[in-house]
């Protein structure tokens, strides 16, 4: 008797059907948006595509269309205006009874514009090693504006599936994106004729291994390549007034590589212009060079110039010179106007003395930073260390306001290496010592410089809450220092 109830249980179970866990569905969100290239709206555009892979580990059955290297899904979806992507193919993939499903995803086509991952940057993807390679690509004003996208790598146990919840594919951008716009407050007319940026990585290719959560992306560099952000239409120069005057025509943002803070050592926006004074009078041909790494970008504290993130540069013209600003956003943000007399100290009237940033060499009989520079120094402005032992002093006097912070940045990093600059930001205290601001410079005895260093500085003052620039009024004459080679 009890053989024949442990014959009936048994067939019992045999009966009873594994529990349906329903087909694998996906949604997708932008996890920063913009409002420039693709966001979360604009990524949910009707004919958008993502080819999405599905890794599979630990699987203990089979399927018919399962291919090597464990692959339990490699299609695309498409967005048809429902939450839920429908796969390209048609095809239904269904949860599997055990194992782990590992899912992710790249952007294939997008609609807007219309164009194919193919036809931007022909990513390859091997299955066997779960690599996505991007082959070199050149980032200009020409290149065509394709927000390329990646997923974080998803990993849901079959077993502990919620029936029909759709898996989330959380997209990221590969690129970031930069602006350029310039803003004249000389009181001259300012005639522009072009502005390229050079030193920029503007030519990589690319790796993105989906064998973790967050994909590991590596860069490869190839010689870059100038990038023409302005060029004037008549020969003389185009003239711009004081309002903002936005440079390229991809209005507002360009894609552009990521850069690192080492890799920004050395870039620089060059600007050729001519200027016309309140008598008419045209200058000749001028030119400047102006440093995108430490003198714009890390005085805010980031350090470099991030996937997903997005760097608009502002080139204002003053009276005796072209001072950049940083502005760091993430992908989405809302627009507001530059406004840089309340970011200039020149604004805050008597906020300084009339004087410039200074340096003094050591008095060998009193030990004092006494010795002033030569006539020759001072007219331009350009300290030489005599020897690798010498110690100069920077000075720069503050009037107002009462209380405050200075800070010293000396870039770029290629040759602030060579030099130990200390302090690099002090008090500000006008009834102290008069308002004196001092540092010193010495040479870093730890490295002998192969060729001659040349380090530059930027001046800035933290007041009620913010830094203002200070470069134009304390450092009018962009003062340099130089080490040369041993």
């Amino acid at each position: 008797m009890l053989f024949s109830v442990l014959a009936l249980v048994s067939c019992d179970k045999q009966k009873i059907d594994p529990p349906q866990k329903g087909d694998i569905l996906f949604s997708a969100v932008e996890m920063g948006s913009t409002k420039a290239f693709l966001d979360n709206n604009t990524l949910k555009t009707n004919g958008n595509k993502l080819h999405v892979v599905d890794f599979l580990t630990d699987f203990t059955g089979t399927a018919s269309w399962m291919g090597a290297d464990s692959v339990y899904i490699n299609d695309e979806i498409v967005y048809n205006g429902n939450p839920i992507w429908g796969y390209e193919s048609g095809r239904a993939y269904p949860w599997t009874a055990d194992g782990t499903h590992h899912f992710f995803s790249w952007l294939s086509y997008d609609a807007g514009i219309p164009l194919s991952a193919q036809s931007f940057c022909n990513p390859s993807y091997n299955t066997s090693t779960r690599v996505l390679s991007i082959p070199v690509l050149e980032m200009n004003t020409a290149t065509a504006q394709y927000d390329f996208m990646y997923s974080t790598v998803t990993s849901k146990d079959a077993a502990s599936r919620t029936v029909n919840t759709p898996v989330e594919l959380q997209m990221q951008h590969l690129f970031s994106a930069l602006s350029i716009t310039m803003k004249n407050t000389s009181g001259d007319r300012v005639l522009l004729k072009s502005v390229t940026i050079t030193g920029l990585k503007n030519r990589r290719s690319a790796t993105v291994a989906f064998t973790q959560t967050e994909p590991v992306v590596a860069t490869a560099d190839i010689t870059s390549t100038p990038i023409t952000v302005y060029t004037s239409s008549v020969p003389e120069g185009d003239e711009f007034s004081s309002s903002d005057t936005q440079l390229n025509e991809l209005e507002p943002f360009f894609l552009m590589w990521p850069q690192s803070y080492e890799e920004l050592s050395g870039a620089v926006i060059n600007v050729e212009y001519n200027k016309i004074t309140s008598n008419d009078v045209v200058s000749a041909d001028l030119s400047a060079q102006i440093a995108i790494d430490q003198q714009s970008i890390f005085r805010t504290g980031f350090h470099g110039m991030d996937a997903g993130s997005k760097y608009s540069f502002m080139l204002q013209f003053k009276k005796s010179t072209i001072d950049i600003y940083t502005r760091i956003l993430p992908w989405d943000y809302e627009e507001y106007d530059w406004d840089y007399s309340n970011h200039s100290i020149s604004a805050k009237g008597g906020m300084f003395k009339d004087g410039v940033l200074v340096f003094y060499r050591k008095n060998a009989e009193t030990g004092e930073f006494t010795v002033e520079p030569t006539a020759d120094e001072w007219s331009a402005k350009t300290m030489r260390f005599s020897t690798r032992n010498e110690i100069l002093q920077g000075r720069f006097y503050i009037e107002a306001p009462t209380s405050g912070r200075w800070q010293i940045t000396p870039y770029p990093l290629s040759a602030a290496q060579y030099f130990i600059v200390s302090p690099t930001s002090g008090e500000i205290d006008a009834f102290t010592d008069n308002g004196k601001a001092e540092f010193t410079v010495k040479a870093n005895p730890e490295l002998i410089p192969s060729a001659t260093q040349t380090l530059y500085f930027d001046v800035a003052m933290y007041y009620n809450g913010e830094w203002h620039d200070a470069n134009s009024e304390f450092n009018r004459k962009n003062i340099k220092l130089v080490l040369d080679a041993n």
